[in-house]
């Protein structure tokens, strides 16, 4: 079921730079994924423009070019989320990939749907990096001293050491 390919799947709430910020923690880890979703909804997909921009430098600088998608979900649509997310969790599956979920940035609807649907597919990692000190919340990843983020994997696969299950 599962093979050498990578997908990511990373949901964008309020705030983009967690969801990038996280991404790009995971490519300095050494994932590399070849195609990458970012789900959101509707009251937040004005900044999903900027986010697939950022998504492709860092993507650029770590010598990757993942195809980016989006999906936008109508604002709080448990029910519509789920379907999307199992859609797109079958077809990943289906093509052999290896999928990462990163729920850093994702609002209570889409993060319980993903979660919902994960136990139905090869997914290795459900990645959250949280930030010690609120002091840095809208800067780039490496501008935040590292030390004041941790990376955590929900599936067990410790990542606060900075090793290779990183993402």
């Amino acid at each position: 079921m599962s093979g050498s390919r990578v997908a990511y799947v990373a949901l964008l709430g309020r705030s983009s730079w967690p969801l990038v910020n996280t991404y790009y923690s995971v490519l300095s880890r050494g994932r590399k994924p070849e195609v990458v979703y970012v789900f959101t909804e509707e009251k937040y997909s004005k900044t999903l423009r900027k986010v697939v921009e950022a998504l492709r430098l860092l993507s650029e600088a770590y010598g990757v070019s993942p195809q980016i998608k989006t999906v936008v979900i109508p604002d709080d649509d448990f029910l519509d989320a789920d379907k999307k997310f199992r859609e797109v969790f079958t077809a990943l599956s289906r093509a052999g990939y290896m999928i990462g979920l990163d729920i850093t940035s994702g609002r209570k609807a889409l993060v319980a749907a993903a979660l919902v649907q994960i136990k139905d597919y090869p997914v290795d990692r459900v990645v959250y990096m949280a930030l010690l000190d609120r002091d840095y919340p809208d800067r780039p990843y490496m501008m935040i001293p590292l030390h004041m983020q941790r990376m955590k994997n929900f599936l067990g696969r410790g990542m606060e050491d900075g090793g290779e299950n990183g993402g």
